[in-house]
């Protein structure tokens, strides 16, 4: 994938991670993830349980497995105002 706009490394890590998803790649999904890193879901009142970095991956996994489809439809519409009288 090429971007003719900017350069960060923002930038450059979503570019990145958005192929991974189409290449379904763990390996590339994975690769900013520090040794340590961890996942917290908020609000906490929800219950959710802190995933670590292999937690986090095991579940990023099942979620790669789920996707099927990267591309996206659009049905657009034009309608014309009511008009009284």
């Amino acid at each position: 994938m090429s971007y003719s706009g900017s350069t960060s490394p923002q930038i450059k890590l979503i570019l990145e991670w958005t192929e991974g998803f189409k290449k379904r790649d763990l390996d590339v999904l994975t690769k900013p993830l520090h040794k340590d890193f961890r996942k917290i879901v908020y609000p906490r009142s929800l219950g959710k349980p802190e995933e670590n970095r292999e937690e986090s991956i095991a579940h990023l996994a099942k979620v790669v497995s789920l996707w099927t489809e990267n591309e996206v439809s659009h049905v657009g519409y034009f309608s014309k105002p009511l008009r009284s009288g």
